[in-house]
């Protein structure tokens, strides 16, 4: 099987490179902080738990890391997404966190989806 190139990088090394897990995590977490600042009441409905106890006790574990050509753009886009699951901490799937990355490894882009 051959290895896909990014900017003459391994696809991997490229992932390490920008520290695409590092931000999408951080990323993650602002989002998850944002949510719970602006509506608690929504958060914990839809997160079972406040978000504390989701930072300090939920699973968070990679999913998916694609290079793909994204259509939601008025001109398409080449770029890079990485998705984590989220699991509280019986390990039940609550969510999907996703960040959108350019190929300069900034992020451009996030959504959750239950």
């Amino acid at each position: 099987m051959s290895e896909m190139l990014l900017n003459g990088m391994l696809f991997d090394d490229y992932l390490a490179k920008y520290e695409i897990f590092e931000k999408t995590t951080q990323f993650m977490m602002e989002y998850l902080k944002n949510w719970y600042d602006d509506d608690p009441e929504d958060f914990q409905r839809e997160m079972w738990a406040d978000y504390r106890t989701v930072a300090e006790t939920y699973q968070f574990k990679r999913k998916i890391a694609a290079f793909e050509k994204n259509y939601m753009y008025d001109t398409p886009l080449l770029c890079i997404a990485f998705s984590m699951d989220i699991n509280d901490n019986e390990g039940n799937y609550v969510a999907i966190y996703t960040a959108i990355f350019d190929l300069n490894g900034n992020c451009i882009d996030d959504l959750l989806r239950k």
